[in-house]
């Protein structure tokens, strides 16, 4: 038993070389262990901060690609927000959808009801308008 404790704690000399073989307690291995495992676990928290950066970049990219499909179609750029963006294949199934339901709809949107401008002279006017009179116009 004595032998063991002093090879814990002392160095020992190695064949003719005379080099020093260094030992370890306990204590000097769970500290190194727990170093090189905390070392490992921030590599794995930078390598999901990545992934997670390259999610976001790459749904940004659809997004641009989505809008600028919209406009060429003739559709507002909003109509990004109701396009199912996770997948390639979601988002062109989604897109497939609204283009249907434009042509379905029509290209031209109705229009409900009419108005002529403030200050408008001719045909079209109706000179008995109460907001007319109100401001004195003819």
């Amino acid at each position: 038993m004595s032998d063991l404790q002093n090879t814990s704690t002392e160095g020992t000399q190695t064949g003719t070389e005379g080099a020093q073989q260094k030992t370890f307690t306990q204590d000097d291995v769970n500290r190194i262990v727990q170093e090189r495992l905390a070392k490992e676990r921030s590599k794995g928290n930078d390598n999901d901060e990545l992934t997670k950066r390259a999610a976001e970049l790459d749904l940004r990219e659809r997004k641009l690609t989505a809008k600028e499909k919209l406009r060429e179609n003739g559709l507002p750029d909003y109509l990004v927000d109701a396009l199912n963006m996770n997948t390639e294949e979601d988002f062109q199934k989604s897109m497939e959808a609204v283009l249907k339901m434009k042509g379905e709809t029509g290209e031209q949107p109705r229009v409900i009801g009419t108005c002529s401008p403030i200050g408008a002279v001719g045909a079209g006017v109706n000179p008995s308008d109460p907001v007319r009179n109100a401001f004195g116009l003819k």
